[in-house]
């Protein structure tokens, strides 16, 4: 038996991790000239079947009978208008999901029915496409309320602008030109004229005007997922529906100038700030970008072999638990409930990634079957119903990595020996996309089931997105796996950060440390606030210690435990967490601690989603408040797999 080879990795934290790197990555290796002499002409674009001969080759029977039967289930509903009382919802009370049910299902129902009509051939559901074209055209908005500023919640219909759902608009009406768009032209040639008038007035146009503007496009900050999912579906329209050359050639240049802008803001190790839950929006849509920009180019534009771009599409299986948990931070939801096993067969195949493939042949296997075409980026799912044939036939050998670093976001993940006990933790700064204050946080995980948490996002309202965001509970660090000081918790923005992070791995230990006192209010007068998270692979133990110094003897210090397991406190100096199959047990010393309990609010309309996240399990937030308080000293908190 080989001697096991101890590897040191000591990674020093960098001022200012993750700062806007110029690379541009497209535009310094392709020129406008370069872009617009290969860009394919629209005649010859062909990404998908258009006849029913085309997809009888490339659909199974049963997989084009079932896109029929949702074209036959849409014909029997009918493409509603949004009062513009259920517009200003949003505006007064702060509830977005009742215009975004009736806005997403019209798009995902007129996708649908071009698909089928277009799988059929028959004519039978033209007749309803047409109602579902006319109807988005004629509405005021593409976008959702949530995204209407300075108007008091009121669309202006004379100054459009381009948020995530208007790209998403787009796309379906390039999608119906390019599946059914003949067939409409049979009717009369003003649908398409009318496509047309409304994506230049409503997309295109706001984008080349305020392309410096729009706060997901600038050039010198980081940007996040909005960033590649509206590029994504620009790329997609100019390609599906923009008939001169000359014009496609310098919009897709425009477009590559654009998704640039999101790989300068990445780090070296391409980490996803935003956390596993918006990889699907963020690095997959790039890789969407990518993809339509080498089709449309007839395999000119191509960067797939650039490390930046591999590490960035690597990170969901790096951060990967076990079944459908992955480790989430900020407004991440613990579970992914949407991979596609041929999308990232696809995505393994592009960059040469074999344990992508391997990744990929588990969540074909794992996941649920989904054929319909009833979310976003509806481009991908096409593509992804085409690759079910392609998916070669074979058993996965896909093993989740025993340790994982990505420096740019600070994000350690790491497993025993036995691969039974796992922790993610992070450091990183409070000015993250869709933060919440929770610099220093850990989450641990035994035999793949939640033990120590990260309660996640709430549903969005209002309230998410405002000054009040930080009065939600789970963005607070009080209720992450971090102490509170004074009855304070960390502060929000980028200065509350993490400084001397480190971390470190051999055979016996995988270990972060870092400093967390700029995390909290300078008033609190933290000197230092070592944080060392540590798991122990041969102990089955995770091992969090915390070495601090203040200014002056604290009033009160407490650290919090969040856990979805039943809790057991009947021990004294143990509590037992106990889950469906496994037990994990925190040791204390109940002579300088006191332990308390209480149970977050997981329902209402800011709750809900929390406890839809945890299956409706109860959430317990576990409060460990020491008795003997000291301006300087050392807490120790065991976690061990019994």
């Amino acid at each position: 038996m080989k001697k096991w080879t101890v590897l040191i990795a000591l990674i020093a934290c960098k001022i200012g991790f993750s700062q806007v790197v110029q690379r541009n990555l497209l535009t310094n290796k392709y020129s406008l000239q370069e872009v617009a002499a290969s860009v394919v002409p629209i005649e010859s674009f062909k990404p998908f079947p258009k006849s029913s001969a085309e997809w009888k080759v490339a659909l199974s029977d049963s997989l084009r009978t079932l896109l029929v039967a949702d074209g036959e289930t849409n014909l029997k509903k009918g493409f509603t208008s949004v009062p513009i009382s259920t517009i200003l919802e949003f505006k007064r009370n702060g509830n977005r999901s009742k215009y975004e049910g009736v806005s997403f299902i019209k798009r995902n129902m007129l996708v649908q029915l071009a698909v089928a009509e277009s799988i059929e051939g028959k004519g039978r559901f033209l007749d309803a496409i047409m109602d579902g074209v006319w109807s988005i055209c004629e509405e005021s908005y593409w976008g959702v309320p949530a995204h209407i500023t300075d108007t008091k919640g009121i669309p202006d219909v004379e100054k459009p602008s381009v948020d995530l759902f208007t790209a998403e608009t787009a796309s379906s009406l390039a999608l119906v030109n390019y599946f059914v768009g003949d067939k409409l032209e049979t009717v009369s040639p003003l649908f398409h004229k009318r496509i047309v008038y409304e994506l230049n007035k409503r997309f295109y146009k706001p984008l080349a005007e305020n392309f410096e503007t729009y706060g997901y496009l600038k050039k010198d900050i980081k940007v996040n997922n909005w960033n590649p999912w509206i590029m994504s579906n620009y790329i997609t329209t100019i390609l599906l529906v923009e008939q001169d050359k000359a014009k496609r050639g310098a919009m897709l240049f425009h477009a590559m100038q654009g998704v640039e802008r999101y790989f300068n803001g990445l780090g070296n190790d391409g980490g996803c700030d935003e956390g596993a839950h918006y990889w699907n929006a963020a690095g997959a849509s790039a890789f969407d970008c990518l993809e339509w920009l080498k089709m449309g180019t007839n395999g000119k534009v191509d960067i797939f072999t650039e490390p930046l771009i591999q590490k960035m599409l690597a990170y969901i299986y790096k951060v990967h638990i076990g079944g459908a948990y992955f480790v989430n931070v900020g407004d991440g939801e613990p579970e992914i409930d949407n991979l596609n096993g041929p999308f990232l067969h696809r995505i393994g195949k592009t960059v040469n990634d074999e344990q992508m493939k391997q990744f990929a042949f588990w969540v074909n296997d794992y996941y649920p079957k989904k054929y319909s075409m009833d979310g976003f980026s509806k481009m991908r799912t096409i593509k992804n119903l085409l690759d079910i044939s392609q998916l070669p036939k074979q058993s996965s050998t896909y093993k989740a990595i025993q340790n994982v670093w990505i420096d740019d976001v600070q994000l350690m993940t790491a497993r025993s020996a036995d691969q039974s006990l796992f922790l993610g933790t992070h450091a990183g700064h409070n000015g993250e996309s869709h933060n919440h204050n929770d610099v220093g946080d850990f989450i641990i995980y035994v035999n793949s089931q939640p033990f120590i948490i990260d309660a996640g996002r709430s549903t969005y309202t209002a309230k998410t997105f405002s000054a009040q965001r930080y009065e939600l509970w789970n963005m607070q660090s009080q209720y992450h796996n971090l102490p509170t000081i004074n009855g304070k918790g960390q502060g929000a923005g980028k200065d509350f950060t993490a400084s001397n992070v480190v971390n470190s791995h051999t055979a016996a230990e995988d270990k972060l440390s870092m400093n967390i006192a700029a995390a909290y209010p300078k008033q609190l007068g933290i000197k230092t606030w070592n944080r060392t998270n540590t798991l122990f692979t041969q102990k089955n133990t995770v091992q969090v210690t915390d070495d601090y110094e203040l200014a002056e003897k604290p009033t009160s210090l407490q650290q919090s435990f969040l856990t979805v397991s039943k809790v057991d406190t009947t021990t004294k100096g143990k509590i037992i967490l106990i889950g469906d199959k496994d037990k994990l047990v925190i040791q204390y010393n109940p002579s300088q601690v006191d332990i308390s309990t209480d149970l977050p609010q997981t329902d209402g309309t800011e709750y809900d989603r929390i406890g839809n996240s945890w299956h409706h399990k109860t959430i317990t937030r576990i409060v460990f408040t020491h008795k003997a308080l000291k301006a300087k000293g050392k807490l120790l908190y065991q976690f061990i797999k019994e």
